[in-house]
Order: structure tokens, then C-alpha cells, then sequence
């Protein structure tokens, strides 16, 4: 029993000296690590954002295409009615060179008749007649000449018909000549919708090349910052992985000098502070379908965005002590069992329908990945590996995952309980 005391307190002095001795041998390197830790939050919020921004674009980009093939259609139609238009005006305009010949000849036969009555009032002067004479020269124009009564009883049946072919042709000539002009407004009518609707098809054919462009560019800008911000993050995390080191190295350094002078010290045991009590056949009765990953039932920690840290942190802390058991969730196939330099040693459960369940800082695990373990089974032992200052269990619940470790994180006080 005394035995038993005697190895517990030189335990107890080696991981207090150690973690004293760790403490000041990389509290510069831990600030720095805070520090990274920050740049790379940032730089992936900031990453984030652009995603956001770049997937807008993009939805944007497919909406302005289905537009654009809705226009495209319109354009379509828009050139066939042009083509029609044109059609119509070659008609108007084949009919007014017609028309202008049309009127071009009766004005000569108009010209030709009337020096015919001429002739033939000279031929009744000469013959005696004066009255046709008189009236000629009383007549201002061809219109008063026929409208004289006193001429129309003069003149013999061959002049009556003469002179009607003459008012038939004028009647010709003054149809021709409003036919002109209706058909020169049509024309000038044509050519204004025609310019109209070449105006139209203009506008669009310009906003939809300009926005398309504007839209290109904005994305292919958006892809490389994207990258730029994926390469930043890349040499931060190179930064933190040295840092990381570091603080690992000083840690394992300062255990050694700890261990050393608890053995200086007269401790017959030797201990360790890397012992693990062995709690791989512990286990938890399940009520249900998700059970308390731990005995200790204390958060040091919760679920959220917190300020010092300059994030989300994405799961709880339970106040576990050193060697206590983790015990499985819920029933599900273990996907991960091993070692990462943030995490430690740790395990991921993946439940099924995109559900996982994450446990971090183990100081021993229990399982392997494939394995198929159930709701309340020890799957590891309470640790400090990793980002961890103090024992401690960190659990996390992934949602949405589709078969990796892209899903996001949720409260897992929302599927467990104490």
C-alpha cells in the first residue's frame, strides 16, 4: 500500500514539474501558434466568402445563359420579321419605280392630247369657226376648258370623245400621283421600323456580350484570389506544422528533465506520466440510440464561435480526467483510428446517413478503422495529445458529411446529454 502511495505522488510530481517546465519552455511558440491559428481562420473565412461570392456568380452565370438562349430565340424571330421587312420594302419599292413610269407616260399622253385639241380647234378657225377660238384663249388650263359649258355644246361627237379620253387621263394622272404619295410614306414608314428593329437587335447583341464578359472576368478574378487565399493558407499551415513541432519537441524535452529529477528525487517506482490505465473493457449501458461519450459530465468547454479564438470551435470539452474512458456514441463503423498533429490521437465514427461522431486527445485508443463498434462501447482513453493543454475529451458531431470529412459542424449537446 505504501508502495502504491509512494508511486501515485511520484506520478503526480513528474506530470506537475513536466507540465511547469513545458509551459515555460514554449509559451512563445503557443503564442505564436495562437497567432497562426488566427491568420488561418481568417484567411479560410475569407475563403469561404469567396466560395460564396464565386458560387453566386456561377448560378448567375447559368441564369444569364438560359436568358441568353431565351433571347436568342426572341433574336431569332426578331431577324426573320427584319427579313419580311425587307421583302416588303424591295415590293414598295419595285412599285414606286413603276409608279414614277406610269405617271411619266400619262403626263406625255396628257402633253400628246392636248396638242391634239390644239390642232384640232386651229383646223374649225381656219374653217370659220372663231368660238373654239374665243374659248381657247378664255380657258386658263385644260380643267376650265372642259368645265365651258358653251365649248361643250360647240364640239361634234369626235371631239366630245376626245376631250373625255383627255379628262379620263387627267383623272389617271392625279390617282397616280396620290398612289405616289402613299406609297413614298409606306416606304419612309418601312425604312423607320426597319432601323428600329436593327436598333434593337444592336442594344441587345451589345448588353449580352458585355454583361457575359463583365461576368467571365469577375469569376476568372474570383478563382484566382480563391487560389491565391488556398496557397496562403498552405504556407500558414507549413508555419503551424513548424511551430507545432517545436512545441512538441519542447515538450518531450521538458518530460525527459521532469522524469529525470522525480527519479533523483528517491522514487522507487520510476513512474511514468505516459501511463495509461488499461479501460478498454469499460462500457456504458445505451437507453437509447445516443449515449454520453464520457463518466465525467463537467464542460470546460462548449459549442460555437468564440472571440479568443478567433472561430468556431466545433464541438464540446469534457473535463474527463487523464486515462478515463471514451465510449462510442452511437453505433457505427469506425473511419478513422490514428494519429493527427492537431487532434492526437483520435476516432471518428461514421454513423450512417452523413452523421459522424469525432473524439480527440486520446492517450490510447481501443479501435481501428473499419471496425464496427456500438453505442457505449470504450473505443479509447481520456488524454493530451495534440493541441491540448490538459487532459481533457473534445467530442464533435458532423453533419451533411457525403462519405469524407465534408460535412459541418453542429452542437452535439443536441444529440447527447449528460
Amino acid at each position: 500500500m505504501k508502495h502504491l502511495h509512494k508511486r501515485l505522488i511520484s506520478l503526480l510530481m513528474v506530470f506537475v514539474m513536466g507540465f511547469s517546465f513545458s509551459m515555460n519552455a514554449f509559451a512563445v511558440d503557443e503564442n505564436d501558434k495562437q497567432a497562426k491559428e488566427q491568420e488561418i481562420d481568417a484567411l479560410e473565412q475569407e475563403k469561404e466568402e469567396q466560395n460564396a461570392a464565386l458560387e453566386g456568380m456561377q448560378i448567375d452565370k447559368a441564369n444569364t445563359e438560359a436568358e441568353i438562349e431565351a433571347l436568342d430565340v426572341e433574336l431569332n424571330a426578331l431577324q426573320v420579321k427584319i427579313d419580311d421587312t425587307n421583302a416588303k420594302l424591295a415590293e414598295v419599292q419595285a412599285n414606286l419605280e413603276q409608279t414614277k413610269k406610269d405617271l411619266e407616260a400619262a403626263r406625255e399622253k396628257e402633253k400628246q392630247q392636248y396638242e391634239t385639241l390644239k390642232v384640232r380647234i386651229k383646223v374649225m378657225y381656219e374653217k370659220g369657226d372663231t368660238g373654239y377660238l374665243e374659248i381657247l384663249f378664255a380657258s386658263k388650263d385644260i380643267a376650265s376648258l372642259l368645265n365651258s359649258t358653251e365649248y361643250i355644246s360647240k364640239i361634234s361627237d369626235y371631239d366630245n370623245n376626245l376631250l373625255q379620253n383627255l379628262q379620263e387621263t387627267r383623272m389617271q394622272i392625279e390617282e397616280l400621283e396620290k398612289q405616289l404619295e402613299e406609297q413614298q410614306a409606306e416606304l419612309e414608314s418601312l425604312k423607320a421600323e426597319l432601323e428600329s428593329q436593327q436598333a434593337e437587335l444592336q442594344v441587345l447583341l451589345d448588353e449580352k456580350a458585355s454583361y457575359i464578359m463583365s461576368l467571365n472576368q469577375s469569376i476568372a478574378y474570383t478563382e484566382e484570389y480563391i487560389a491565391e487565399l488556398e496557397d496562403s493558407i498552405a504556407r500558414e499551415e507549413e508555419a503551424l506544422a513548424e511551430i507545432q513541432y517545436a512545441i512538441q519537441q519542447a515538450a518531450i524535452e521538458a518530460q525527459k528533465q521532469a522524469q529525470q529529477q522525480a527519479s533523483s528525487g528517491g522514487s522507487s517506482s520510476g513512474g511514468s506520466s505516459s501511463y495509461v490505465p488499461d479501460v478498454s473493457g469499460a462500457s456504458k449501458p445505451a437507453y437509447g440510440s445516443w449515449v454520453w461519450p464520457s463518466d465525467a459530465t463537467y464542460l470546460t468547454d462548449t459549442f460555437g464561435y468564440q472571440a479568443w479564438r478567433g472561430g468556431l470551435h466545433n464541438g464540446i470539452d469534457i473535463g474527463a480526467s487523464y486515462g478515463d474512458p471514451i465510449y462510442a456514441a452511437a453505433s457505427g463503423t469506425v473511419w478513422i483510428a490514428g494519429w493527427s498533429n492537431s487532434a492526437g490521437n483520435w476516432v471518428v465514427i461514421d454513423h450512417g446517413g452523413g452523421v459522424l461522431s469525432v473524439y480527440m486527445h486520446a492517450s490510447a485508443l481501443y479501435v481501428s478503422a473499419g471496425q464496427y463498434v456500438s453505442a457505449g462501447q470504450s473505443i479509447a482513453a481520456t488524454g493530451n495529445t495534440g493541441y491540448s493543454f490538459g487532459a481533457h475529451l473534445h467530442f464533435g458531431i458532423m453533419v451533411g458529411s457525403s462519405g469524407g470529412y465534408d460535412g459541418y459542424w453542429v452542437d452535439p449537446l443536441g444529440y447527447v446529454s449528460p
